[in-house]
């Protein structure tokens, strides 16, 4: 660890070093941090709360190109947990962190078993938003949504032979063929902590599918795209919104015009 500077210089430095860019290297979206596993490396188990504020400081956040999406735990405890969306490169020059991201590389090994991306099907992912209207009974989840808008959509992404994923409210990104219960719950009356919350799980869930993407499209409304957007920009996905400012009519005429015409 390097001399010199404050405390806090020191732990930010650190947690970048070791935290930080072996996730940007490994191409990933997101990463967590604990405060008890910086706490451990330094020795110092009662300045956890020195080390918390230290990682949700508005300079670590910028020197380290991160963006909080949510802590989890008991505040500045040990197993207080940062959650960040990794973003472009951090400010600072000269750091090993200012390293071009190499690029996406397959998934790591798990447990000694190759983990297999999910997506192998051309380099475009497609995500879809849930709709209220649905089934009343448990189904999978790319049949229990019956609105025309979502069927249309479906019928459309099937059509491209491109893989595709659904973005619940209720549970976060799921597979069209995931069985799921029907819900109530809306994006749309989520509070801004609670909706950033919900894509950073998304980022997370999501990662798998993103091995050999290089587009992703949007079937879904603002505030499922808000901070899933930029995230997956700042890795070097290029994202479309084909239908956006489009009223929910103009959406179906979009479709029916690109199904059917």
């Amino acid at each position: 660890m390097q001399e010199g500077g404050s405390r806090a210089d020191r732990i930010r430095m650190h947690t970048r070093l070791h935290y930080i860019e072996p996730a940007r290297r490994a191409g990933k979206l997101t990463v967590a941090v604990r405060a008890g596993d910086v706490a451990r490396d330094w020795g110092l188990n009662n300045r956890v709360p020195s080390i918390c504020s230290a990682l949700e400081s508005k300079l670590f956040l910028e020197q380290s190109g991160l963006q909080l999406l949510e802590r989890r735990g008991p505040h500045r405890s040990t197993t207080t947990e940062f959650h960040y969306a990794i973003l472009d490169g951090p400010a600072e020059s000269g750091s090993v962190a200012d390293k071009p991201a190499a690029p996406r590389s397959a998934p790591e090994s798990h447990m000694g078993r190759a983990v297999r991306s999910d997506n192998d099907t051309g380099n475009r992912l497609y995500l879809v938003s849930c709709v209220k209207t649905k089934l009343a009974v448990p189904a999978p989840a790319k049949e229990i949504y019956v609105s025309d808008w979502f069927r249309k959509a479906r019928a459309y992404v099937e059509k491209t032979g491109c893989p595709w994923r659904i973005l619940s409210a209720q549970y976060g990104l799921v597979h069209p063929d995931e069985r799921i219960w029907p819900y109530e719950k809306t994006i749309n009356t989520m509070p801004v902590a609670e909706r950033r919350a919900w894509a950073g799980r998304v980022l997370a869930e999501v990662e798998p599918s993103l091995y050999g993407v290089d587009s992703v499209d949007f079937f879904a409304g603002e505030r499922y795209r808000e901070f899933l957007d930029p995230a997956l920009r700042n890795r070097g996905i290029t994202v479309t919104v084909p239908m956006a400012g489009l009223s929910q009519g103009r959406q179906l005429a979009w479709f029916n015009a690109n199904l059917y015409g």
